[in-house]
């Protein structure tokens, strides 16, 4: 009997001494908000048997107080489903139910808000985990990640040291929905958790998906310009931009204020005659940022090399890189413009030994792009060339109504700007004068009485079409036969 009692009591002892010298552990994994609602997942690891407390920040109390109690020890997992994290952060740990020196750590969500600033096209992001004089959060971040997800791609992760609670995303798109949320790698845990996700759609004016630069046309010492608009734009203001190369830099022209699809203007200041200048459009949003760009245009400068009968015609290339046919015409003296030729190259040779009747050649070249109507072309300024004047003055006539050379006319190959014609007698008087190029002399003198027969002096001066004074001065024979 007394055998039997001790092995009771050594028993007993040994239960109590394991009960007493048992570690109970109970660690919180994970505290990460799940949804945009601002529901919290909890998870945790515990070894013992019995019930737990959840314990979530309390303003009213100044403290943790009871959230919710676990009975079910298979469950190692709860969510708050009234966080509100989408608000403000929240603290939580848990507690053996009956032993308060069983517990967990305070682990504190982050919370994530953000201003967004259209002008600067970024989202300055900031986050903070709670601050209240109750409660401190007893994990330790070692990095912050901030993951982007751009209309439905997720976009590249930036890391972000954790002495910075705060960041801004540059090259925020237009019209683009953005989600974003704050991954938080714990110290010495082994555990990542999320902040409230935050969602933005960037709304501004929409605009336009394109600008095209359709015509530069010269007219005189102006340059007029031509670009169409995108139809969807909401935007209302654009800037002209000129720039002397292609590649250089643009300046602003002009300003334009306006909902209309095709703007056209003209540069008053371009000296199209022998300056080629490049142009293009840009829409700028209300935040005076530049959006849209339209293709580059430029002006075409006609040159013209006459060699006796032949004009050799040479100019630049219109929208380089496009494929862009060339009219040229040609305008003979006043008449009616006339194409003479077509290509896709830039430079043409036009012979006028045929037209030499003529003295004034004027050339003007059209650029179409293979694309565009054909009432969309761009004009190259006029450029004017005149054979060299050529005067035939008689040496002799025979005033004896006949019908046959009964007068004295210089004959010329052009219409003269000036015309001034004098005949002297021998004793250098004059018997003849006139300013019109369609007057002959008639072999008389001013009495109305026939001039005698013998030599007479002519004096000529005229001003060609291009302004070239020629002065002739020579004897006439009057001759009666």
């Amino acid at each position: 009997m007394q055998k039997l009692l001790i092995s009771i009591l050594i028993i007993l002892s040994f239960i109590l001494i394991n009960k007493k010298g048992r570690s109970q552990t109970l660690t919180i994994k994970n505290v990460s908000v799940i949804n945009d609602q601002g529901h919290v997942r909890i998870s945790w690891e515990y070894n013992g048997s019995e019930n737990l407390k959840i314990f979530r920040d309390s303003l009213e109390i100044n403290n943790l107080s009871p959230l919710h109690t676990i009975t079910d020890l298979s469950i190692t997992s709860f969510i708050d489903y009234t966080a509100q994290t989408h608000k403000k952060p929240r603290s939580y740990k848990i507690n053996v139910e009956n032993d308060n020196s069983i517990k967990s750590k305070i682990v504190s969500t982050y919370h994530l808000t953000f201003n967004y600033d259209s002008c600067l096209r970024q989202m300055n992001l900031s986050w903070n985990d709670l601050e209240a004089d109750f409660t401190t959060n007893e994990w330790t971040p070692s990095q912050f990640r901030i993951n982007m997800i751009e209309d439905g791609n997720l976009q590249p992760i930036i890391n972000v040291d954790t002495s910075n609670l705060e960041y801004a995303v540059q090259n925020i798109l237009e019209n683009t929905n953005y989600t974003i949320f704050i991954e938080t790698q714990w110290d010495n845990t082994g555990s990542t958790s999320f902040s409230n996700p935050i969602a933005k759609f960037t709304q501004m004016p929409l605009s336009p998906d394109y600008i095209n630069a359709i015509s530069a046309s010269v007219e005189g010492n102006n340059t007029n310009l031509k670009f169409e608009i995108d139809p969807n734009s909401e935007l209302d203001t654009y800037k002209l931009l000129k720039s002397s190369s292609q590649t250089g830099s643009f300046d602003t022209l002009e300003t334009f204020i306006t909902t209309d699809t095709e703007i056209t203007t003209s540069d008053t200041d371009s000296e199209p005659d022998t300056k080629i200048s490049y142009y293009r459009l840009i829409s700028v949003n209300a935040c005076g940022n530049e959006t849209t760009s339209s293709n580059i245009i430029n002006n075409i400068v006609l040159e013209v090399e006459q060699e006796e009968f032949n004009n050799a015609l040479t100019w630049n290339i219109f929208k380089e890189g496009n494929l862009v046919d060339y009219d040229i015409y040609r305008i003979v003296s006043n008449s009616e413009p006339e194409l003479i030729g077509s290509r896709n190259f830039i430079f043409f040779d036009d012979n006028i030994e045929s037209l030499q009747n003529y003295s004034q050649f004027c050339y003007f070249v059209r650029a179409t792009e293979q694309s565009a109507s054909e009432s969309d072309y761009s004009q190259s300024n006029t450029v004017c060339v005149y054979l060299k004047p050529r005067i035939f003055i008689p040496e002799a006539f025979t005033p004896n109504d006949d019908g046959i050379n009964d007068l004295f006319q210089p004959v010329f190959t052009f219409v003269p700007k000036d015309y001034e014609l004098r005949i002297y007698n021998r004793w250098g008087n004059v018997i003849f004068e006139t300013g019109d190029y369609t007057k002959a002399w008639n072999g008389k003198e001013p009495n109305g009485n026939s001039a005698p027969a013998g030599a007479y002096i002519y004096y000529l001066r005229i001003k060609s079409p291009n302004d070239q004074i020629i002065e002739e001065r020579g004897n006439i024979m009057v001759i009666y036969p």
